[in-house]
């Protein structure tokens, strides 16, 4: 059951890799794409799974701690990959850029649909916490890796709020808060509400996993294989970041489900938005999207192995 959906999860990767070769999907497309999965389709998905859930006090009490506790991991691995990348004696840019992508992870875009498929509702309610601690973690500690060894302005106090606003309107993070506060209070939505969401919210999955294919089919090539600068952030985003994560959680009191949210969470390919930081402020967008497309593509192998061998 579990490398059959991993199959299915590859054929849709393939898909997409296919279609953006062919020429079926413009540049344009994918965009609209991408934008209509993360304002719409994902919003409605948590929405509904987490409204549906039975809000018991320890499942809020775990929502909170997985956010926290993914805060702090990522933290710890913000640090580590700053000795790490200075002890390899990596020049300064790529290793900004390199630290910034080993501790990052694709938790939301590929970890909702695998969160959803293979540990359900509950699963997804978790990974959605550990997304808001990285996306917390994008627009403090990135934001500021991402100006590290450069002059720039600084940014003003209104600037800083309207950042910090918008990150709680993320669409993913709204409907999130709106599902648990619902769903801790007992208040259900009407049935064509939810008949609504479901729908919605079920073209998600099959829908993240094909755009994710067609990023798989430019920005890299043979060469990227090759190259020890690429790989190497990689494997230690594949291997060793999971690994911690798995040694930290097996001494914690924590729940068996809050546990295996936080190792896979953290397993996951390097995340989209580093390669879109990059763009945003004027690094090597390229160097990016190689450590993202090579790790997704090692990621269908290691991610299944990590599910298949967590004891929690």
């Amino acid at each position: 059951m579990l490398y059959g959906q991993f199959i299915i999860f590859f054929l849709l990767l393939f898909t997409g890799f296919a279609c953006k070769k062919i020429g079926i999907f413009s540049d344009t497309m994918i965009t609209g794409i991408n934008k209509f999965i993360i304002l719409v389709a994902y919003p409605c998905l948590i929405l509904a799974r987490t409204v549906s859930l039975e809000m018991e006090p320890s499942i809020f009490t775990n929502f909170i701690l997985t956010m926290f506790i993914n805060f702090g991991l990522l933290m710890l691995f913000g640090g580590m990959t700053f000795l790490l990348y200075r002890a390899r004696r990596y020049p300064k840019e790529d290793a900004s850029i390199s630290e910034f992508a080993t501790m990052s992870s694709n938790n939301g875009f590929m970890g909702f649909p695998i969160a959803v498929t293979f540990f359900g509702d509950l699963g997804l309610l978790y990974m959605v916490a550990s997304n808001i601690a990285l996306n917390t973690m994008f627009f403090t500690y990135g934001i500021g890796l991402m100006g590290r060894d450069r002059k720039r302005p600084k940014e003003s106090v209104r600037k800083k709020i309207v950042r910090y606003v918008s990150l709680i309107a993320n669409p993913k993070i709204s409907s999130a808060i709106v599902g648990v506060v619902l769903c801790y209070n007992h208040i259900m939505l009407p049935e064509i509400a939810m008949d609504y969401l479901e729908l919605v919210g079920s073209v998600a999955t099959p829908l993240a996993m094909i755009s994710i294919g067609t990023m798989l089919a430019g920005g890299f090539g043979p060469k990227s294989f090759a190259t020890m600068r690429v790989m190497e952030p990689a494997i230690y985003k594949l291997f060793l970041i999971p690994l911690i994560t798995f040694v930290i959680v097996w001494f914690l009191p924590l729940d068996p489900m809050v546990k295996t949210i936080l190792v896979v969470g953290n397993a996951m390919p390097v995340a989209t938005t580093v390669a879109i930081l990059c763009e945003q402020y004027d690094r090597n967008k390229s160097y990016a999207g190689e450590m993202l497309v090579v790790s997704t593509i090692f990621s269908m192998a290691t991610v299944p192995l990590w599910i298949a061998w967590l004891p929690f």
